[in-house]
């Protein structure tokens, strides 16, 4: 994952953008890039949790621990229509299917169809339904609704999951006994009259999940076991269909074995095609709660994802990898996607061929009493239908079951922001501007528009996820000194466009500027504080038009500053600080700089990225901080503490300017306008953080921990990418 600065402009390559306006930098823009809408369709409401879910002859059969069903928008208590256990509902329209009225006495964990969907087989904790007895497993005809009155196994505890394979029907769970014969814990009975099989794999632990390939060539279950039929099995077998043989599986190597600080089982398998997938969720901090893919005919591994937060449930649909979890961080480990704070992602979808995070991004909670979010999934093909025991859906209120088809026109992209363009130099103009999101395409496309006319002056069309939205950058050559114009920017997914509200108007530069605010802004920052708040303030304002405002301690305010009428901050305990209020997700590119002038022997840090919003970081690095003995050091954290020092002696009580810029491995710092080292590294570290002025933890790093009070900072700034070597000597040359 990287974070991308992309530029446009008119002047060197004027010729080809005058005639089209156009730069295309990725593939176009499509209204729903993954294979559903973002969007969740209106379907009715369980007053409890959904745990098992599947789609036949037009109708979604949901089971859980529910009692009661409500429309769409009705809140908790309202409307409520009495259905425990077990319902149906229209598979176009969402609504309840009034007719189908089971009575079970105990809660429902698996629901299968039979290929051809005349058929549903549920199982769980009942033991009778509509008055009759069906210990744990029943099966009800989807054309009348009726209880299917030949098929009754007995089984004698729970069953957990289902699958049903041509004229079988596998099961498992808790159970050691079917129809008063051993079966520890899987089983299989006849599709038509739940004959018990011969099929008896056993299991030293409960099973969760279990499957057959497509062709029904193998078996596969999955659990809280380690042994099957006596044979070392790690929460994951593959078995012989008819035999019920454990069959050679090298890619159960995905599972690492448990130890003291991890346990992780399978808690869900879907089989589609030439591929089985799984899903797995862990106990212990770090522990694996992945996806991972495995080739049918091999049982080899193809992939394996590391996203933490324990994964639920998965289901193929229309060429994507749907994904139900309580993932909270997929950046580590290749997992490619989002870092340890930025939040559950409950809802998400993988590319099936090596697992990477596709462009779909809706969103649910967790609710009581098992607080994980989603737990079950089916498709009629074009849809997915979700179960769980959440409460919002989008952050509307949805309880249990939600809906996602492939309805046009799926998300819109969310409105870009008002343009903040600056004029410094004669007869140029300099554009900046963070992408949006869309929950349904993370390819979008941008036109920047130029005057009431509206005429398009560039055009981009790259990615954005949630957390990872890079910024553009434009430079318009073709105004005239002293023109008044505005500019805005419009993005469209391919059918929905969106446009933002018009900069202030804005009038070009007849002479160029020489204040130093000035000159930073139309440089583009993504924060920057200029520290010239007056004594006793708490709040630094962020002059970049970000609105990532930060809050002094342990700083003393109005000490005088390096530019002309602007004053500055000092450090004047040893944990001085501001933090920015706004997080962001490990950036790959970016550049911090300062002004700072420090007492001899002392140092301290100057400005960089940790985790914490408040105390020390435990993960912090991307910083600028000063050596005892003078040198200004600019630290990236790539695995190993990669760092770049200046000559000595910048501690001597004099103004001094520092810049550190990282591009994706490229790392270079800049004191007093010249380069002064750089270096190619690795990934800067993973994880999401705030941007500090002052004090953090860098007592680990080389020449860290120097006494940090009396330090004088003044006009922090951070952009989105690195700054020019050009560009560092116009700051420094300014301040």
């Amino acid at each position: 994952m990287k974070k991308r600065w992309l530029f446009a402009r008119l002047g060197a390559v004027g010729a080809l953008l005058a005639g089209a306006g156009i730069m295309v930098l990725a593939p176009s823009a499509q209204s729903i890039e993954a294979s559903l809408s973002a969007q969740d369709s209106p379907v009715w409401q369980t007053n409890a949790s959904v745990q098992g879910l599947a789609v036949a002859a037009g109708k979604a059969y949901a089971g859980g621990r529910f009692t009661s069903v409500r429309p769409p928008g009705s809140p908790l208590g309202s409307n409520e229509v009495g259905q425990a256990y077990l319902a149906a509902f229209d598979s176009t329209t969402g609504n309840l299917v009034a007719s189908f009225n089971p009575v079970l006495d105990g809660q429902v964990y698996a629901v299968a169809a039979s290929a051809d969907g005349s058929r549903i087989f549920v199982g769980g904790d009942f033991t009778t339904v509509n008055g009759q007895t069906r210990n744990r497993i029943a099966a009800f005809d989807t054309a009348t609704g009726a209880l299917v009155a030949n098929w009754k196994p007995s089984v004698s505890y729970r069953v957990k999951s289902i699958a049903v394979s041509g004229s079988t029907v596998y099961f498992g769970g808790s159970f050691g006994l079917v129809n008063g014969e051993d079966r520890l814990r899987l089983a299989a009975v006849t599709a038509d009259t739940g004959t018990l099989l011969p099929w008896a794999p056993a299991t030293n632990g409960d099973v969760y999940a279990v499957d057959v390939a497509d062709d029904g060539s193998k078996a596969y279950a999955g659990g809280q076991f380690s042994t099957v039929n006596g044979t070392s099995q790690n929460t994951v077998t593959s078995l012989d269909p008819v035999t019920g043989a454990v069959l050679p599986f090298p890619g159960a190597s995905a599972v690492p074995p448990p130890n003291g600080s991890c346990t992780t089982r399978v808690k869900t398998i879907d089989t589609s095609g030439d591929t089985v997938y799984f899903g797995n969720g862990g106990d212990g901090g770090g522990c694996f709660d992945g996806t991972w893919a495995v080739d049918i005919a091999t049982n080899t591994l193809k992939w394996k994802s590391q996203c933490l937060g324990a994964t639920e449930a998965v289901k193929m649909v229309n060429g994507w990898l749907y994904k139900g979890s309580h993932a909270h961080d997929c950046a580590n480990q290749g997992a490619g996607g989002f870092p340890q704070g930025f939040g559950y992602r409950f809802l998400l979808t993988q590319n099936p061929v090596d697992g990477k995070l596709g462009p779909w991004f809706p969103n649910t909670n967790a609710g009581p009493p098992t607080e994980v979010g989603p737990l079950a999934f089916a498709t009629g093909g074009s849809d997915l239908w979700v179960g769980g025991d959440f409460l919002l859906t989008n952050g509307v209120g949805q309880q249990g079951l939600t809906r996602f088809t492939n309805a046009a026109p799926g998300a819109a992209p969310a409105k870009p922001a008002k343009l903040l363009p600056y004029s410094v130099q004669p007869g140029v103009v300099q554009i900046h501007f963070p992408t949006v999101g869309d929950n349904d395409d993370s390819t979008l496309t941008y036109r920047l528009l130029k005057g009431f006319s509206n005429t398009t002056i560039a055009t981009w069309t790259v990615k954005s996820t949630p957390w990872d939205k890079p910024w553009l950058h434009y430079t318009d050559t073709n105004v005239t000194p002293g023109e008044v114009t505005n500019y805005r920017v419009e993005v469209t997914d391919g059918t929905t466009t969106i446009r933002g509200n018009y900069s202030d108007p804005l009038t070009v530069a007849s002479t160029a500027s020489t204040a130093y605010d000035q000159l930073i802004n139309a440089d583009g920052p993504q924060a920057y504080w200029r520290l010239g708040e007056a004594a006793g303030t708490t709040t630094s304002v962020d002059s970049s038009g970000q609105s990532n405002n930060g809050t002094f301690s342990g700083m003393t305010l109005g000490t005088a500053g390096k530019v002309s009428g602007n004053t500055a901050a000092t450090i004047s305990a040893s944990n001085g600080k501001m933090v920015g209020e706004k997080a962001y997700s490990m950036p790959q590119q970016f550049t911090v700089e300062a002004w700072f002038k420090q007492g001899f022997l002392k140092g301290g840090r100057i400005i960089g990225f940790g985790n914490s919003k408040t105390a020390n970081s435990s993960l912090n690095d991307r910083m600028l901080y000063l050596r005892s003995n003078g040198q200004v050091t600019f630290g990236v954290n790539d695995g190993s503490q990669r760092t770049i020092n200046s000559a000595s002696n910048k501690n001597n009580s004099a103004w001094h300017h520092a810049v550190g810029t990282y591009d994706n491995g490229a790392m270079k710092l800049y004191v007093d306008g010249v380069l002064a080292g750089s270096q190619t590294i690795g990934q800067a570290s993973l994880y999401y953080g705030w941007w500090r002025v002052g004090n953090d933890t860098t007592s680990s790093w080389s020449g860290g921990g120097a006494t940090q009070t009396g330090m004088v900072i003044d006009e922090a700034a951070v952009y989105p990418y690195a700054l020019t070597a050009d560009q560092v000597t116009a700051h420094y040359n300014a301040g």
